[in-house]
């Protein structure tokens, strides 16, 4: 519309265009105002309004202060400009120019229909990233299940990522005389911990090269220094702003012709059920994990070395299984119940075991939400 239309002429296009939500006024080129379609038939429909203003210019029921934006404005500001400018802009639409003459129209719905189309789309593309990390991420794990279906091929693994990657990971190798596990939780969920997997199981891998693998302790020192080299997390001075992470782990070497087992754990325990035992035997890791700005670079970890009769039931764990929210009251599983899982079915294989814990474990969560990566290990001596 121009000035110089009447509201006669707006009440014709209107009724022409049903699906017209809105018409823009212009002076020449520059445009001045904004008819909304319903708010002008609300007062045209009014007693003798036609008859009083049907041949009056159109200004008469125009928004003066519609939003206006430039054509070369991208949508995402656009849409920060609407949502600030109020519910106005997304009922009534907008005036877009181009060198500040009139150059069309746009509204509310196409511009979330818009938006919505670029969110699906960048959505697809995070999940197609995410989806071809994983198949990364198995990829670096694959090697470790080769060795421990060599060394114990009864044991059994359950690997289970909140999301799509985690930050949990495992590693175990094999050399002549025993074979070396890892269980860790690094810091974070998601791709953020799954590139905390790829720099501690680096760290670890060199380190079992350089050192081999039968002092766990020495491998937990190894990776410290590592990731905080890595990191910048030196001598309680957080170089990378932010950054403060590392991993929990369980590590042992297993010798089955003596049935000598040597663990270090920096945060994380070890299950043990020996045959004839009525009770399930704890060695606890210590309190310091590994890598975080508060852990001494020169920290050292400690091996506790136990002898272990043929039959023992061994059982590592990351806390997303003993810190799930669950049950009638909304607390962690704990150490207890699982403790009380593996007695009552200490007869059974590692790899009923772990199952009969992964089911007390969807029982006890409930309706709670998943809180972490669950990561844990079972096998017989």
């Amino acid at each position: 519309m121009t000035t110089d239309d009447t509201n006669e002429k707006v009440m014709e296009v209107f009724n022409r265009y049903r699906d017209l939500v809105s018409l823009p006024v212009v002076e020449g080129k520059q445009p001045i105002g904004l008819i909304n379609r319903n708010i002008f038939l609300s007062q045209m429909s009014k007693q003798f309004r036609m008859e009083l203003y049907g041949r009056k210019s159109c200004i008469a029921f125009m928004d003066k202060e519609p939003l206006i934006v430039d054509a070369a404005l991208d949508i995402e500001a656009l849409t920060f400009k609407t949502v600030e400018y109020g519910e106005k802009a997304l009922s009534d639409g907008f005036i877009i120019t181009r060198d500040g003459a009139f150059a069309g129209t746009g509204n509310g719905l196409q511009l979330m229909r818009v938006v919505a189309d670029m969110q699906a789309s960048r959505n697809r593309q995070i999940m197609h990233s995410i989806e071809y990390a994983s198949v990364i991420q198995q990829s670096t794990l694959r090697s470790s299940l080769d060795a421990l279906a060599r060394a114990c091929p009864e044991a059994h693994l359950v690997w289970e990522p909140r999301d799509i990657v985690g930050g949990d990971f495992y590693q175990f190798s094999t050399d002549t005389d025993g074979w070396f596990a890892t269980v860790a939780d690094c810091t974070g969920h998601g791709v953020p911990g799954a590139f905390m997997t790829l720099i501690a199981s680096t760290s670890l891998n060199q380190a079992i090269e350089q050192n081999g693998s039968r002092d766990p302790a020495s491998l937990l020192g190894h990776v410290n220094r590592s990731i905080k080299q890595m990191l910048g997390q030196v001598d309680g001075q957080d170089a990378t702003p932010g950054s403060d992470d590392g991993m929990d782990a369980a590590c042992f070497w297993f010798e089955p012709v003596n049935g000598r087992l040597t663990f270090a754990g920096a945060r994380l325990s070890m299950f043990l059920l020996r045959p004839d035992a009525d009770t399930v035997e704890m060695l606890e890791g210590q309190r310091k994990g590994v890598g975080y700005v508060d852990s001494e670079i020169d920290f050292a970890w400690l091996n506790q070395q136990v002898d272990l009769p043929s039959g023992t039931l061994v059982f590592v764990s990351t806390d997303g299984l003993i810190d799930q929210i669950g049950g009638p009251r909304g607390i962690a599983l704990g150490k207890r119940r699982v403790r009380e899982s593996l007695l009552e079915h200490r007869q059974k294989s590692p790899s009923e075991v772990n199952m009969a814990l992964l089911e007390s474990l969807r029982v006890w969560q409930g309706e709670h939400h998943r809180r972490d990566d669950l990561t844990f290990f079972c096998f017989r001596t």
